[in-house]
């Protein structure tokens, strides 16, 4: 029971494993270059930079929802493509110092890392408003950092994942093999039977000839 148990689990784990590899596939092919993956309004980022600890450690994974320029307040922590030439585009998230409205109904916002003296030399425009963080855990941003190393990915995740499902591909060979077998033995058994059936029904006149429906009495007078 224990062992049953045990090996639906590992293959419900594997199920999941491949079913979020392939969505995670097929949403970065779907993605415009230079742009971050969105699904239902939300990124997922991974800290790189110690630009906003206390407040995020490095490797942090960040959950970023997109949100609508206007909504974004002073004290806000946001996610931009960034205009600094040394990013070249990048996402970076800061914290949002100041937030005005332009002319054309735009905003600016000016933007400063926790953990720096001095306020971002580039402000970010509303157009390149990536989101607003609202979640975080360190401890799944350095389970994505290590499943991103093949030296850990290949031999932890790959490798045991190939074993399962080539040990499920050859329990449903045997499976189907096992299924043919009986399907073949019953068509056989079925056969045989139907012969028998036959054998016997043509042998029921030739049993049957020569019998009266009862004595004939020899003396038996009119």
């Amino acid at each position: 029971m224990v062992k049953k148990f045990l090996y639906t689990l590992i293959n419900t784990v594997s199920l999941l494993i491949i079913v979020a590899a392939v969505a995670v596939l097929v949403l970065v092919l779907f993605t415009p270059s230079g742009r971050a993956p969105q699904v239902l309004g939300y990124t997922m980022l991974r800290v790189t930079t110690g630009s906003m600890e206390p407040t995020y450690a490095i490797d942090t994974l960040i959950v970023v929802k997109k949100e609508a320029p206007s909504a974004i307040q002073e004290g806000d922590i946001i996610s931009f493509y960034s205009s600094d030439p040394a990013l070249d585009g990048a996402v970076n998230t800061h914290r949002v110092t100041a937030a005005e409205t332009q002319p054309d109904g735009s905003y600016l916002y000016r933007t400063k890392g926790d953990a720096n003296n001095v306020e971002d030399a580039y402000e970010v425009h509303s157009n390149y408003l990536l989101g607003k963080v609202v979640g975080s855990s360190l401890l799944l941003g350095k389970l994505s950092r290590l499943a991103a190393n093949p030296l850990i990915f290949v031999p932890v995740i790959l490798v045991p994942l190939f074993v399962i499902l080539l040990t499920n591909l050859l329990r449903t060979i045997r499976l189907a093999g096992k299924i043919a077998k009986d399907e073949e033995q019953a068509a056989v058994r079925e056969a045989i039977e139907e012969l028998r059936k036959k054998r016997e029904a043509a042998q029921m006149p030739s049993n049957q000839e020569g019998q009266t429906d009862g004595p004939v009495n020899p003396d038996a007078r009119s």
